[in-house]
């Protein structure tokens, strides 16, 4: 009974290796099996070949292999040039958002938005009542208004959808080419996406969270528990 049982991969797969024999470029589903399957699998799909068209396979299989390892470096390169040509022109990396008293305090290299992130974000963790120091004031001062943060809100937003299109087409080519591996560019750019959302969060919170807390003083108990509600609520 078991002989007369067709197996329709096992038929599939020699279909389309002749396919290529002939000149045809390989399939998808040919490209997967000999990709993806043990090497006793593809004895399996070989078994009961004729020496000569078993021959002919194994060539099939090689030349699938190579091109598959050819594709896979061109994928790896494409993806790279195409995440470091958006990591390279970041809007939030102007000059115009240099704060030289930020700065200062950082790398040289460290993206402007970012140091500034972080100060603000110092600034409301470490607050308890009244400002640390005068380079806390300065900043509650300069972004005490929404309308401050506009020109850095609109090239956060822009290096968002740069870096989602970057993130959408990178997964397109993962997915044309199987490219099956993530690539330090590629991490970089979702990291970096995900960092430039907190960014937004607290640059559209700073105003309103300044003003809740520029209220007349309160016993330090309520004015504490105002003040872990407003992180809280920023960064669940």
């Amino acid at each position: 009974m078991n002989e007369h049982i067709i197996n329709l991969e096992k038929q599939r797969f020699i279909r389309d290796c002749k396919l290529v024999m002939k000149g045809s470029p390989p399939t998808d589903s040919l490209r997967k099996i000999i990709i993806n399957s043990s090497p006793g699998h593809i004895e399996f799909l070989k078994r009961d070949l004729d020496t000569t068209s078993a021959r002919l396979i194994d060539i099939v299989i090689a030349k699938v292999k190579e091109d598959s390892k050819k594709l896979l470096t061109s994928s790896s390169q494409r993806i790279n040039i195409l995440a470091v040509s958006v990591l390279e022109n970041l809007a939030t990396e102007s000059t115009d958002f240099t704060i030289d008293e930020i700065m200062t305090r950082y790398r040289e290299s460290i993206n402007p938005v970012k140091a500034l992130y972080y100060d603000l974000q110092e600034i409301m963790f470490l607050y308890d009542g009244k400002p640390k120091n005068k380079h806390h004031q300065f900043l509650i001062r300069r972004f005490s208004k929404l309308e401050s943060f506009e020109n850095i809100i609109d090239a956060v937003d822009k290096d968002i959808k740069d870096l989602n299109e970057c993130k959408q087409r990178v997964n397109k080519l993962k997915i044309d080419h199987n490219y099956p591996n993530t690539s330090e560019h590629l991490k970089k750019i979702i990291d970096l996406h995900n960092e430039m959302i907190q960014w937004k969060t607290l640059f559209e919170a700073f105003p309103e969270w300044i003003e809740d807390n520029s209220l007349p003083i309160v016993p330090v108990h309520k004015g504490s528990k105002k003040i872990c509600r407003t992180i809280r609520n920023l960064f669940k």
